[in-house]
């Protein structure tokens, strides 16, 4: 006998060879492919009672307790579903896969009963969209989606009144941004708040928060931020009452049993996950996340937490949603607007897993997205912000420091391969990571790896002469480095040259950092180091001139955000960005990386559909090539 697939497969491609042999006639009882065509299917969007709507279908005269045996068909790549009629199904035929793509974009947990499908209202500018596109015309009733598609069609155009406290004037694009905030509360979305790093996102938000004076607002943030959020209030909207949680745990009690007096509870990410148990027992107007890439990983105790809050309304401000993969993003829509993307399973099989298969991946998550993120570069919206220049600089290592660089990178590399042969790559790439670590510690300064090693830096003496140079130019200098350790021996030679200088790493408080800004814009030294992970937000900056980075990291982002303390509103001078690489070594080639890094961002925040690679992801061809020598 032959089976369903042969069947199939004759109907649809095989049988019209007999027709070059003669006439084809079939039985009345014959099940062979049936036709539904475009014709064959109907559909109807209705309102709902709350905020989402109804579309009903019909799929030709198929039962309706098929249909989720046919969606299931579909969704796993099936090319026909056989009807209980004993008919064949063609799921490639057009008509019919664009309406059952359809579906399983607005639908989830198996929505579906009755063919009737239940649709959240935060789908009507895509389902509006894909109905255009698609030349869909035998779904009626879309005139249910027009209020929301005219709303986010004219947030330009939008003028929701500022609030009469606010002590700023708002550049034309923040009031865009107010507008845009104010649109989704209208709508009851939450929304992304992507601007680049220095356009005022804070200013937006405050704006918003004070429009709704009155109503319960819970800002989260990163620790070194809390009392820069403080400072801003307190310029632009000292009239809204501010409850900044943070010191030990009896100041804090102290601050929550008075919780009914303020207007804004500001805490961080970590002493959210701490006093926990309070918030959740809280109902807040707007739940708005600071630096929300803090919540990229969606099984990490910071994203657990933030996503036990209850607020009507949730935000997320981040100038990189993502940073390497797309599961960052779904983490942060888990948040906004739970069960938008679908649940972390689901949407990884999408999108996540498919980026390879072409752009149309890409290109149906963007238009999911879209409506949702706001994003605007620097370069388009502030036109008297100065130019940045960045060059990558090629530095030499010095002699005795390229033989310890040249046999650590040999030792290496003979590890790997073995580890490769005996089939343990996989389950080694932590311990290699190591050993990359290990490698770019050694351009910056061996000592950092052995203790004996005392012959100095050639990338140091590159950085002191550079810093010089800067300073006897009049420009004041920002450094950034990964390793606090490498920034200690900064530390070292600058004393040594008698050069003033400000340092910050994780260790300082919050409130000291906020006085050291100050004294170093008001010109205090000439020179700030700065760690990487303690520098890249928050700060204002904009008194220096010349950024550089000691070292290069995985991630362009990161950098970026640091550049960002900068580049930004309020610096009036072109900004030089300067890269110092290792001539030769691992660190043009994590260059390399990051330009990769750079597609994956701009792929989804900018439609650019190119691809990128995380590092943890590197095939064996790629991680081994970091390990060999130029």
């Amino acid at each position: 006998m032959y089976g369903d697939d042969y069947k199939f497969k004759f109907f649809k491609d095989d049988i019209w060879q007999l027709e070059d042999f003669g006439e084809i006639y079939y039985s009345q009882n014959f099940k062979g492919i049936k036709s539904i065509g475009s014709k064959g299917i109907k559909g109807q969007i209705h309102s709902g009672k709350y905020n989402y709507f109804e579309m009903d279908f019909k799929v030709g005269d198929i039962p309706t307790e098929e249909t989720i045996a046919i969606l299931r068909a579909f969704k796993e790549n099936l090319k026909y579903y056989k009807l209980k009629s004993g008919e064949f199904l063609d799921l490639e035929e057009l008509e019919l896969k664009k309406f059952l793509n359809l579906l399983d974009i607005v639908s989830y947990e198996d929505n579906i009963e009755n063919n009737i499908v239940k649709v959240s209202n935060s789908k009507a500018m895509f389902l509006d969209n894909y109905l255009k596109e698609n030349s869909i015309r035998y779904i009626k009733g879309k005139n249910e989606l027009k209020e929301i598609k005219d709303k986010f069609k004219n947030i330009e155009k939008l003028n929701f009144k500022e609030p009469n406290q606010l002590n700023a004037t708002l550049r034309p694009y923040q009031k865009i941004g107010y507008n845009y905030l104010k649109t989704l509360e209208y709508l009851g979305f939450g929304g992304i708040l992507a601007d680049e790093m220095g356009l005022g996102k804070t200013l937006q938000v405050i704006t918003y928060i004070l429009s709704n004076k009155g109503k319960k607002s819970l800002v989260i943030v990163p620790t070194s931020l809390i009392y820069n959020w403080k400072e801003e209030f307190s310029k632009f909207a000292p009239s809204i009452k501010i409850a900044v949680i943070n010191g030990d745990k009896k100041s804090r009690e102290e601050i929550i049993k008075k919780k009914e007096n303020f207007d804004v509870i500001i805490t961080t990410y970590n002493l959210l996950k701490i006093d926990l148990e309070f918030y959740k027992k809280q109902s807040f107007h707007t739940v708005i996340l600071d630096e929300a890439q803090y919540i990229k990983n969606p099984n990490s105790q910071n994203a657990k937490a933030v996503k036990d809050i209850n607020g009507d309304i949730k935000f997320a401000l981040s100038g990189t949603p993502i940073e390497n993969s797309l599961m960052e993003l779904w983490s942060i829509f888990d948040f906004i607007m739970p069960t938008y993307l679908y649940d972390e399973n689901k949407f990884s099989v999408r999108y996540h897993k498919r980026l390879k298969e072409g752009p149309e991946v890409l290109e149906e998550l963007n238009k999911l997205i879209a409506p949702f993120i706001l994003r605007r570069k620097k370069k388009d919206v502030v036109k008297e912000l100065p130019k940045k220049l960045e060059k990558k600089l090629l530095v030499s290592l010095n002699d005795k420091q390229k033989n310890v660089y040249k046999t650590y990178a040999n030792h290496a590399l003979e590890l790997i391969e073995n580890k490769v042969k005996n089939d343990e790559f996989r389950s080694s790439k932590i311990e290699i990571l190591a050993y990359i670590t290990k490698l770019r510690q050694i351009c910056l300064d061996p000592s950092l790896v052995s203790k004996d090693y005392t012959y100095g830096s050639g990338k140091i003496e590159a950085l002191i002469e550079l810093l010089q140079q800067s300073i006897e130019g009049g420009h004041k200098v920002l450094v950034f480095s990964q390793f606090t350790s490498a920034l200690k021996n900064i530390q070292k030679r600058l004393r040594i040259e008698d050069m003033s200088f400000s340092y910050l790493d994780g260790s300082v408080k919050a409130e000291k950092r906020m006085e050291m800004v100050e004294d170093f814009n008001n010109g205090d030294n000439s020179i700030f180091l700065i760690s990487l992970k303690a520098g890249g937000t928050g700060l204002n900056l904009t008194s220096a001139d010349i950024v550089i980075h000691f070292d290069p990291w995985w991630n362009p982002a990161v950098e970026d955000q640091a550049t960002d303390r900068a580049h930004r509103i309020g610096q009036k001078n072109v900004v030089q960005v300067i890269k110092l690489i290792a001539e030769g070594t691992i660190e043009e080639k994590i260059v390399q990386l990051q330009d990769e890094k750079r597609k994956l961002i701009s792929q989804i925040m900018d439609n650019e559909n190119e691809k990128g690679n995380d590092l943890l992801s590197l095939s064996e061809e790629e991680l081994l090539s970091l390990f060999e020598l130029n």
